[in-house]
């Protein structure tokens, strides 16, 4: 099993002996995703309790699987309340139904009500509000093209994973840590249409930039000038990945054609 970027902090809840597809799994929940224990063997909450606290979180996605959140592309509750059914669909086009038996057991009272309303809260799988869906048909009509990206990005003194297109930036927020951020990039644009990629992030049009500056070429620090008098700090972060090897000479052109300058 691929390892996952991080630790994802303690457990939210879990649930014993649901079923996954069909097959019985254990589920336990974290703020960043679940983790399928597909050993459900004798089980019940006292010993995936002691699972849990005593075998270290990389162990078990080595062993089991781990589905991020941010792969869920979209989530819906089939059948809510006790016994819940919940329906999940992750990128590249899998779909999981994870169903509640009528032997399941919860790690905590409330872990059913939890699980539907952080499914319900994901950021991936809400429909777009007008303003992001109206940009997000326009990206699909225009054809748009990811031309290059880099991980990592200080903007504002928020950290993004920036993706350079032909018609401006996109900034992913929460990117995670820069030593998987050429990997998750090159997920992100291969598995998710540009069109939602937009839609779902923040793009910054370059027909919007009035002007813009490079301030230091190595690493990578400049500003960006919006029609609406935002100002947008972009600097290199300390330790980032590039999706192409030419991810700094991609940026200084992205810049270039909105007036800025090199400095010598």
């Amino acid at each position: 099993m691929p390892e996952h970027d991080s630790d994802p902090g303690p457990a939210l809840g879990g649930f014993t002996d649901v079923k996954v597809n069909g097959v019985r799994n254990d589920v336990v929940v974290y703020q960043s995703g679940l983790l399928l224990l597909t050993d459900h063997s004798h089980s019940d909450p006292k010993r995936l309790r002691k699972l849990l606290e005593t075998t270290p979180f990389q162990a078990l996605v080595q062993q089991n699987r781990f589905i991020d959140f941010s792969d869920v592309t979209h989530a819906k509750i089939v059948r809510p309340g006790a016994r819940f059914t919940v329906a999940i669909d992750v990128r590249g086009g899998e779909q999981l139904e994870i169903a509640e038996r009528w032997t399941s057991t919860s790690l905590g009272k409330d872990d059913g009500a939890m699980f539907q309303d952080l499914l319900g809260n994901l950021r991936n799988t809400g429909p777009m509000p007008e303003a992001a869906a109206a940009e997000a048909a326009r990206t699909w009509a225009e054809d748009a093209e990811v031309l290059d990206g880099m991980s990592n990005v200080i903007v504002n003194g928020v950290e993004y994973d920036l993706l350079v297109l032909d018609i401006g930036f996109v900034l992913v927020p929460d990117p995670g840590g820069f030593e998987n951020g050429k990997a998750r990039m090159t997920k992100l644009v291969q598995t998710t249409p540009l069109f939602e990629i937009v839609g779902r992030n923040w793009l910054i049009r370059y027909e919007k930039v009035v002007d813009a500056t490079i301030s230091k070429p190595v690493p990578v620090t400049g500003e960006l000038e919006m029609y609406d008098g935002l100002r947008l700090g972009i600097k290199e972060g300390r330790f980032v990945q590039g999706l192409t090897d030419d991810t700094r000479d991609v940026l200084y052109a992205a810049f270039r054609s909105v007036g800025a300058t090199m400095p010598y």
